[in-house]
């Protein structure tokens, strides 16, 4: 996954949490198992399609000249990143618990990416 895919993955997976607080979801309910995950693949997917028609650097790296790549495995990689890092009453863990938890999201969305 390049940087960009990730930022948007983040950026896209952010507005749509503000917009369900500002609806009035809990955020217990938010941070409850499948949405994290469901959030987190419709980001990974949002984050492929606005980029599908301008991602040189794939391009470049993996594509065919002249045909444009699709990053799919953007789609995994923000399901379980976001979905294994987020959970509900993790803003209170202490920070080695937030860091293993962040590094292991990590880990399990490369994983899923490769």
């Amino acid at each position: 996954m390049f940087c960009l895919d990730y930022a948007l993955s983040f950026f896209f997976y952010g507005c749509v949490h503000a917009q369900a607080r500002e609806r009035g979801l809990a955020e217990d309910r938010l941070l409850a198992a499948p949405v994290p995950y469901a959030l987190g693949a419709t980001s990974g997917a949002f984050a492929a399609l606005v980029l599908w028609p301008v991602d040189f650097v794939r391009q470049s790296a993996v594509g065919t000249p002249g045909r444009p790549v699709f990053a799919w495995s953007t789609i995994p990689f923000g399901a379980l990143s976001f979905g294994l890092f987020l959970r509900p009453g993790g803003r209170d863990a202490p920070l080695g618990d937030r860091a293993a938890r962040a590094l292991g999201a990590a880990g399990a969305g490369l994983a899923a990416e490769l």
